[in-house]
């Protein structure tokens, strides 16, 4: 018999997600925070959703710059992301801190992540509260990825990349390429 459970004080059974830098900068000051509350919303236009809590430093500032930028980090960077999700803006200034390695974006004004395999520049198109979070939905404008990560149906190569997940309460992994099978329906 499976155990039930009614009191749901950490909701985190539908790990594991991509871990996710999400940035933005407003007025000279430029904030990223780790995030696996994140999807795809939809292909035509390209929207992208990231779920923020209202108390986060990031979420003033993706508010205020009404645009971000979410940027995927192999699993070599698992330290950094560790970081950028346990420390808060309101503190310090984490770009400075932990020595984040920032670019230009090509359409809109929040850098993206030098070092990630993959980043998305996003204006904010809507924001709508659930429950104790805000989700910016964000239209992608921009694509960043690094060569040979992904093949031409945009399927990531996971010989080149190993994908950072986060698998709740502080715990991460990634996957193994040996266990990749292309199952077509009968």
């Amino acid at each position: 018999m499976k155990n039930i459970r009614t009191q749901l004080k950490r909701f985190q059974y539908f790990y594991p997600y991509t871990v996710a830098l999400v940035g933005a900068s407003v007025g000279g000051q430029v904030n990223f925070m780790s995030c696996a509350w994140h999807t795809a919303l939809s292909f035509d236009p390209p929207l992208f959703g990231v779920l923020v809590s209202r108390k986060r430093f990031s979420h003033g500032i993706i508010s205020k710059a009404r645009e971000f930028t979410v940027n995927f980090l192999s699993f070599e960077r698992v330290k950094l992301s560790a970081q950028m999700g346990r420390k808060s803006g309101h503190d310090l200034d984490k770009v400075k801190e932990f020595k984040l390695r920032l670019a230009r974006s090509k359409v809109i004004q929040s850098p993206i992540v030098e070092e990630a395999y993959v980043s998305f520049e996003c204006r904010l198109a809507e924001v709508r509260a659930y429950g104790d979070h805000d989700l910016f939905v964000g239209e992608v404008l921009a694509v960043h990825e690094e060569p040979g990560c992904f093949n031409a149906e945009g399927i990531l190569n996971p010989g080149k990349v190993r994908p950072l997940l986060y698998l709740g309460s502080d715990f991460y992994l990634t996957v193994d390429q040996d266990t990749l099978k292309h199952v077509l329906p009968d």
